[in-house]
């Protein structure tokens, strides 16, 4: 495996959308069944000790990352949290931001994770989907504004707006950008893409990274040998290097090859896919 890798724990398959591009099948309809906290903190106290650790940056995604507040468990992702960071790891939370449209859920949610990175004096990501496949943008607008409004969670928690690289998905991003300016707030984009987002009030202002450039692969719900919606052929660049370890112990390299856990250490499951990573 090169030196730089990345890891991901997909913690359920639950989704509150059934998006029909969706390659994991997540929908409503699948059960809740969330990673097992236990291995999660067995395979970062494997990975924090690794003689080639992946990447700082761990992402966390499913299905939904925050169904385990939606079916009343709050303290999951917490827990999360706290053993991703002590392992000396940074969260990224992968989600639909649907969750925003409830205020209860939503202000939950924000001050829960922003604890979190003031405790570790780590930033917290979101990665949000905004793009053709989700219908979410009313969500996505209160959580921005909940955490422009706020300062101590716009001190803790980054937004990054994830979509595809179509022109539907600029166009979803475009939209977003004309309700927020609809609802006073006032964006500056950079030669990049990104935004420089002041509050409605002119008290504070936050940046936001807009990131759209995946490629749609396997539209359409997922089968057999169609994993993952965003996988071509897999490459040994950085940008593919990527181990996704799931609730069903199951273990994914770069997005194309799958092989059963049972068990085995962190280290054992990547020379499992010896064959293939160089």
């Amino acid at each position: 495996m090169n030196t730089k890798w990345n890891l991901h724990f997909k913690i359920t398959n639950w989704c509150d959308l059934n998006c029909r591009h969706c390659c994991e099948c997540s929908a409503p309809t699948q059960p809740l069944k969330l990673f097992s906290l236990e291995k999660i903190e067995k395979y970062m106290y494997e990975a924090a000790r690794m003689d080639k650790k992946p990447n700082e940056l761990l992402s966390v995604g499913g299905g939904e990352v925050m169904a385990p507040y939606i079916h009343g468990q709050d303290n999951y992702i917490p827990n999360l949290l706290d053993i991703i960071y002590k392992n000396g790891f940074i969260p990224t939370l992968k989600t639909n931001g649907v969750w925003g449209n409830s205020d209860r859920t939503r202000i939950k949610i924000l001050y829960d994770i922003a604890k979190y990175a003031y405790k570790y004096e780590k930033l917290v990501t979101l990665d949000i989907s905004v793009d053709e496949f989700h219908n979410n943008q009313s969500g996505v607008i209160k959580i921005i504004n909940d955490i422009t409004k706020e300062i101590a969670l716009s001190y803790a928690i980054r937004i990054c707006l994830v979509g595809f690289n179509t022109q539907k998905s600029l166009f979803a991003l475009n939209n977003l950008e004309q309700e927020l300016s609809k609802k006073d707030f006032n964006i500056i984009t950079n030669e990049i893409g990104d935004w420089i987002i002041t509050s409605p009030d002119g008290k504070n202002t936050m940046f936001i990274y807009n990131d759209f450039s995946s490629s749609v692969f396997n539209s359409g719900r997922a089968k057999i040998n169609k994993v993952y919606t965003n996988s071509g052929q897999p490459t040994n660049s950085d940008r593919h290097n990527c181990l996704v370890l799931d609730n069903n112990d199951i273990a994914t390299y770069n997005y194309i090859y799958r092989t059963q856990v049972n068990n085995r250490s962190l280290i054992k499951i990547i020379n499992s896919f010896q064959q293939i990573i160089k």
